[in-house]
């Protein structure tokens, strides 16, 4: 009586499952090999980009005596963050500046952004006013903004506000809002159009459909609009510059930058606002990695 077997099998031994050869495959995945002409520059650029941080960091908490010492001396003091945290000093101003900036900007940029997405992406527009606002959306960005300071600082001080945290997180919206709008209009064109037709059918009303179905299925869209934005108005600078006076009503960024005078660099207190300024940027942008890497694939694939 013969035994008839599979192909690659021998006679009396089980076939090996798929379960094996994943777990094979997975193995040889986690052992491989160090690839120098890869690795090795991969490695160069990662400590390019992390040791300037971790030496400000350093910094930010050394005596201003050990920073201008020639001989180095590693020390640890909370001075400079006391220095620009102190009464009397603009710094905590200034960062609250910059957090109400941040929100709300996101705020306008997800409502508004999302809105003018949905509307592009779902509602049957005419052509003209599609192209028009893709148009504008494309070229506005690539202006530069120095160009359009004065007539931004005559629309200001018209309004009455220049100088203030509002007129900020208008022209924070002006210059990230046409991203966000393409940005959310990928997003939307990715979600299927039968459950918009199936609400609308069921007799909900367009306002209903965007909010309880569009929006819930765009969540990732939305978080990776409101990580790119917030990240913009964080590091914005020439608008905060130009359209404040200084002092407490200016943002973060400004004020780190006020540190340096001309007879005097404050080299503490300086490296303490870059860590502030800094580090909890990185660590949003590292916990919201996701966010961002699907905010630039979105819709790549479909």
């Amino acid at each position: 009586m013969s035994t008839s077997t599979s192909p690659g099998t021998v006679a009396g031994m089980p076939a090996p499952t798929a379960g094996a050869a994943a777990s094979r495959q997975a193995g040889s995945r986690r052992r491989r090999r160090f690839r120098p002409a890869v690795d090795l520059p991969l490695l160069v650029l990662l400590a390019a980009f992390v040791l300037p941080i971790v030496w400000l960091v350093v910094l930010s908490v050394q005596p201003g005596r050990n920073i201008v010492s020639p001989d180095w001396e590693f020390g640890f003091t909370t001075a400079n963050i006391a220095e620009l945290l102190g009464p009397g000093r603009p710094f905590a101003a200034q960062l609250v500046n910059s957090l109400l900036i941040v929100a709300g900007t996101i705020v306008l940029c997800l409502v508004v952004g999302s809105a003018t997405g949905y509307a592009l992406s779902r509602l049957q527009l005419a052509r003209w006013v599609t192209l028009t606002l893709l148009a504008v959306s494309a070229v506005l960005p690539l202006i530069p903004p120095m160009a359009l300071v004065p007539g931004l600082y005559v629309t200001l001080n018209n309004l009455g506000l220049l100088g203030s945290v509002q007129g900020l997180i208008l022209l924070n919206t002006v210059f990230n809002l046409p991203f966000s709008a393409l940005l959310m209009k990928v997003y939307f064109d990715g979600v299927p159009g039968e459950l918009r037709e199936a609400a609308v059918v069921d007799g909900a009303s367009e306002l209903r459909v965007f909010l309880q179905v569009m929006v819930p299925l765009a969540r990732s869209g939305l978080a990776a609009v409101a990580v790119f934005v917030g990240i913009m108005a964080w590091n914005e600078f020439l608008m905060g510059l130009v359209m404040t006076s200084g002092g407490r009503t200016a943002p973060l960024t400004v004020g780190i930058a006020s540190l340096v005078q001309p007879y005097e660099v404050a080299w503490g207190p300086m490296a303490a606002a870059g860590t502030l300024a800094t580090v909890p940027i990185i660590v949003l942008a590292l916990l919201a990695n996701r966010q961002i890497i699907s905010g630039l694939t979105g819709g790549a694939v479909k």
